[in-house]
């Protein structure tokens, strides 16, 4: 005798199940899936560079789900209430959960994302704005001009102002703007005299780099919703001033705050935020001189990822790419006054400092804008030519190298590399001297030239251009998105890792010959050298090393 009991509700629901099971085309769905799988790591490995796999990675996924979902409210076969709760459910679960779970996202040079969880401990961005809050002076103007004492005072200021010599590397890129230190080697046995720390401290979020006149120390910041420019003592790393602007650019694959370098004149500093603040600031004080915003004198809009082209001096004006369609692209400032000098030109901002080169015994003014480079009368913004050169994002970072007569162009996302020649225009543009190719593809870093040849980071790994002829000599080492300076016979790699690696700037081959751990945290700020020493600095800590003996 059976002890089972018969239930009614049973049998009418089992036809259900069977129905559902009848109309859910899960095939279908499972089929579209491994489809979009598959076309995504096709496209991925595709790819000409990390960043374009990622971003084909970005797209590939994003599209599956998209048909997916199509599938799932209209082809699936269930019905149509559910298809919806179901949706709705998997919708808010997903954002829910990362609105719950992620506190914050950040991106390394290549658009991979580093997820920063509730439950993680704070990031290095985050401590340094707690260290900040605690520890920086209340008082962000000097009252009184302090003249710092210690060995990289060996400039006198005056109460007027500085006094800038050949040692002192007052803008960005340096004296010249050409990345190169001039000044004796030091012993690059780092593994058995090891450069010894002087000062770190926690910074504020910026991707700027660092100028130094005698023992001043000028960098900008991002300190909470302050943009700011700031000098510290270059033997101690203390704050001497600040200067302070209500201003924040965020973004999270772009990151925080300001991006551009401080320019040092003997008696002002000009530094350009990343939403448009142009500062003149007495560089003893932090005395603000007089204050512009570019993008609203060129009536145009901040670029997507800042306005990032440090403030260039030429004579009597301070010249920025500002960008716009209004006549106003380039605007030119008197130094004074403030007042704007000239403006012309019609183009997108690029994201290179403007730069002055002699082509043919003529000064030129030469702007990377993101549609092309252009050159200019620097004394009347009047165009003397321009060639197109750009890219699906309109990005030109690295400024143009010149090689006798001829300009070495280069930009990222797969635009790559061409050297032209201004002395040759067929119909205002620039004769090619060799084609465009893909040897060299300077994202947003600048490259660096000894004699013929130029040394750069390919998409994130080191690589060496042979200017004549546009053929590539070696390729390796990778480093990433971070930069470089050359130091005589020897490459100076800041990494992306924060690493600081020295390389031989050889031809021949790719050789590291030493590295040191300076940074801990993603880096993709110029670092310098000045007066045998180290200054290195990314969005969270700044850090000074006193290079071991000259040769």
């Amino acid at each position: 005798m059976s002890n089972l009991v018969h239930d009614p509700s049973q049998e009418s629901s089992l036809p259900a199940i069977q129905t559902l099971r009848n109309r859910f085309r899960w095939k279908t769905g499972l089929a579209l899936f491994a489809v979009g799988a598959v076309a995504t790591v096709a496209v991925n490995r595709g790819a000409a560079n990390d960043t374009d796999k990622i971003i084909r990675t970005y797209e590939g996924v994003a599209i599956t789900l998209l048909v997916l979902m199509i599938w799932w409210v209209f082809f699936s076969g269930i019905r149509f209430w559910t298809r919806l709760m179901g949706l709705l459910l998997v919708g808010l679960t997903i954002v829910g959960g990362a609105m719950l779970c992620v506190r914050n996202v950040e991106f390394t040079g290549d658009m991979r994302p580093i997820f920063w969880f509730v439950w993680d401990a704070p990031s290095p961005s985050e401590k340094a704005q707690e260290w900040l809050n605690q520890n920086a002076p209340q008082n962000s103007i000097a009252t009184i001009p302090e003249v710092p004492n210690g060995p990289a005072s060996d400039v006198t200021d005056t109460r007027s102002g500085l006094t800038i010599s050949a040692a002192d590397w007052p803008q960005n890129c340096g004296l010249n703007g050409s990345r190169e230190i001039a000044e004796p080697q030091c012993s690059f046995d780092w593994q058995n005299n090891v450069p010894k720390e002087l000062w770190r401290h926690p910074v504020g979020d910026a991707w700027s780099s660092f100028t130094v006149v005698g023992a001043r120390l000028f960098t900008q910041e991002q300190r909470g919703s302050l943009e700011c420019v700031v000098c510290y003592n270059a033997d101690t790393g203390v704050e001497l001033w600040r200067h302070e602007d209500p201003a924040r650019y965020e973004t999270a694959q772009g990151g925080i705050g300001p991006r551009a370098t401080p320019t040092v004149t003997e008696n002002t500093i000009f530094a350009l935020g990343a939403t448009g603040i142009l500062n003149a600031l007495n560089p003893l004080t932090g005395a603000k001189i007089w204050q512009r915003n570019i993008c609203g004198d060129a009536e145009s809009s901040m670029i997507e990822w800042g306005m990032s082209g440090s403030p260039m001096i030429y004579e009597n004006t301070v010249i920025v790419d500002a960008g716009g369609y209004k006549d106003k692209a380039v605007i030119a400032y008197d130094r004074a006054t403030g007042e704007i000098a000239w403006a012309s030109g019609n183009h997108q901002a690029g994201y290179a400092t403007p730069r002055l080169e002699t082509i043919a015994g003529t000064l030129q003014l030469l702007i990377f804008h993101g549609d092309g480079l252009q050159g200019l009368d620097p004394a009347t913004g009047q165009q003397l030519w321009e060639y197109p050169w750009t890219n699906q994002y309109k990005i030109n970072v690295a400024q143009p190298m010149l090689f006798d007569d001829h300009l070495f162009l280069s930009s990222g996302y797969d635009s790559g590399c061409v050297l032209i020649d201004p002395t040759t225009l067929q119909d205002g543009r620039p004769a090619e001297v060799w084609p465009p190719n893909k040897n060299m593809k300077l994202k947003f870093n600048e490259a660096v030239q000894r004699e013929n040849y130029v040394y750069g980071l390919d998409d994130g790994i080191l690589a060496c251009i042979d200017v004549k002829t546009g053929k590539r000599t070696w390729k390796g080492g990778r480093y990433r998105h971070g930069q470089v300076l050359l130091w005589g016979d020897k490459l100076i790699v800041q990494a992306e890792s924060g690493d600081v690696v020295v390389v031989e700037a050889s031809p021949k081959e790719f050789k590291e010959v030493t590295r040191l751990a300076a940074l801990s945290d993603r880096t993709w700020n110029l670092p310098i050298v000045n007066r045998g020493r180290l200054y290195a600095r990314n969005a969270s800590e700044a850090v000074c090393y006193e290079l071991p003996g000259v040769k």
